[in-house]
Order: structure tokens, then C-alpha cells, then sequence
């Protein structure tokens, strides 16, 4: 695991698109795993980087959502495409599903990843850091935090309804590009780069497990592994 100073988001920015570049262009098809909030300007800056031909192997999918409609408004997926995400002609594979309550929404997404993880070659992440510790909408002492076997979980959080990879899908992801920039981060980066708290106590510890994972933030005090 790799902690990286960086006074912005230029340089994971910079890298992970390499990444992804990388392995398209090697032939590879590669499952991209996005997040909400800070990351979507983020995410569409990189997918305008990667070019047409590239992105015919590429599918991109959530890794984690807030129930509700197709379209809401507290949506991750739709404030990606509102904000102008064009990845055609990737895959795309949004969660939510017109007519479908909570329960079925959570079958259909783990059908989802379990075939996007057995079909693709590589498993690339983008995700941030909460201040509380939370990663991929897995909240501290949450129900997903505590499931052990499936690929996605739902559970209710004040005020979503959220749907969520667990830890047994992250741990099948081949490299975490990871972002939590801000002094109401330290904190937790703090405990990250140093403690081993337990994965309820700090879901983000789940980097630590991963066979590559890349934090950037300008809370660090220096770059280390």
C-alpha cells in the first residue's frame, strides 16, 4: 500500500488514467469501478483522456449507490451522467433498475458483479475516503460491514437507502486508486497510515488487504508504503 503526498488531485488523476490506458492498450478488458461526490469531475475528466478505441473494452459500474428510482436526484449514477460522463462506447452498467424494490435491486447487483468480476481481466478502482472512515459507502459498525460472503450488501443509513460492494468484493479488485484531500480528513488518514483498526471500526483499512492500493492526499506527512 502506497500513501502519496500530493497538494491536489493532478498526480492520482495523472496516474490512474495511465493505469487504465495501460491496460486497455496491452488488450485487456477492465472493469472501472467509480464513486460519487468529489470523484465524478474527476472520473469525467479521465474517461475524456482514454480514448475511443481504448474504451471498447472498458465497462464501467458503481461501487456503491443510493437506492431509489432511475434518475433521482441523490443518485450516484445520474449525477455522473449529469455531469457529463461520455464513455461510449464502454459498457455501462448503472445499479438501479425501473420497477424494482430494495430487495431485488440487491440480487440484480450482485448478478452484476459477480459476472463483470469473472469477465474481465482487471479490476480497477476509483474511491475516496469519508471522514468517519467510510469506503465504498461501507460505513463504520454498518450492516456491510459485517457481511462476510456476498459481493454487495443494502442496508438503511441516514438518509439512503445505500447499496454497496462488501469487503469480499474489494478484495477481489486488482489495484484501489484512492482520494481524501482536506484537513477533516487527517484524522482518519492518520489512523490509516498507522493504526490497525478492525475493518467496522475503519472500513478503509480494507486498503491495506488489497494486492495494490494508492491513497493520495495532502494530509500526509510524507510519501511511504
Amino acid at each position: 500500500m502506497q500513501y502519496i503526498r500530493t497538494a491536489g488531485w493532478e498526480d492520482g488523476v495523472a496516474d490512474l488514467t495511465q493505469r487504465l490506458v495501460r491496460e486497455l492498450a496491452a488488450g485487456k478488458s477492465v472493469l472501472w469501478l467509480t464513486s460519487g461526490g468529489s470523484n465524478i469531475p474527476v472520473s469525467i475528466q479521465i474517461i475524456g483522456n482514454i480514448s475511443t478505441k481504448l474504451r471498447r473494452n472498458l465497462t464501467v459500474m458503481l461501487a456503491d449507490e443510493r437506492y431509489g428510482r432511475p434518475g433521482h436526484a441523490q443518485s450516484n449514477w445520474a449525477r455522473l451522467m449529469q455531469a457529463g460522463f461520455k464513455a461510449e462506447p464502454a459498457t455501462l452498467l448503472p445499479v438501479l433498475q425501473a420497477g424494482l424494490d430494495f430487495e431485488a435491486t440487491i440480487a440484480r447487483y450482485q448478478k452484476l458483479c459477480e459476472q463483470a468480476f469473472a469477465e474481465h481481466d482487471c479490476v480497477i478502482a476509483q474511491l475516496g475516503i469519508a471522514e468517519d472512515g467510510e469506503i465504498a459507502g461501507i460505513l463504520p459498525s454498518s450492516p456491510a460491514a459485517a457481511e462476510t460472503e456476498e459481493l454487495v450488501t443494502g442496508y438503511q443509513s441516514t438518509p439512503f437507502l445505500r447499496l454497496t460492494l462488501t469487503f469480499a468484493a474489494l478484495r477481489r479488485i486488482t489495484a484501489a486508486y484512492t482520494f481524501a484531500f482536506g484537513d477533516i480528513k487527517r484524522p482518519t488518514l492518520d489512523s490509516l497510515q498507522h493504526e490497525s483498526l478492525s475493518l467496522s471500526q475503519q472500513p478503509a483499512q480494507i486498503l491495506k488487504e488489497l494486492p495494490e492500493a494508492y491513497v493520495y492526499s495532502d494530509q500526509f506527512e510524507e510519501n511511504g508504503r
